[in-house]
């Protein structure tokens, strides 16, 4: 059974308390760096002060392009597309042999 613990989670300088698996603490804090390394970016890309940008618009921003990011690799990582194709790819091949 995999044991549960409390870790205290920093993200865009606040600490949020959150419940996790032992199992998932690396993947939970390398999220978490994640985000506070894209909303450095962010930070930097944009002068608060002069756009008007509130901490809520870049973790917007953030959250956006990390979404992104997801579903581009979940798309990458789907394979029905490719099954498809080669589905297709032998039916011709098959017809063309006869």
């Amino acid at each position: 059974m995999d044991e549960t613990f409390t870790i205290n989670l920093c993200i865009a300088d606040k600490y949020y308390p959150l419940k996790i698996k032992r199992s998932d603490e690396e993947i939970v804090r390398a999220a978490a760096r994640l985000v506070n390394d894209k909303l450095a970016q962010y930070r930097n890309h944009f002068n608060m002060d002069d756009s008007g940008l509130e901490l809520k618009d870049l973790l917007a921003m953030t959250a956006c392009q990390i979404a992104i990011e997801a579903i581009k690799t979940s798309q990458l990582a789907d394979s029905t597309v490719y099954s498809k194709s080669i589905l297709q790819l032998n039916k011709e091949l098959e017809e063309f042999l006869k």
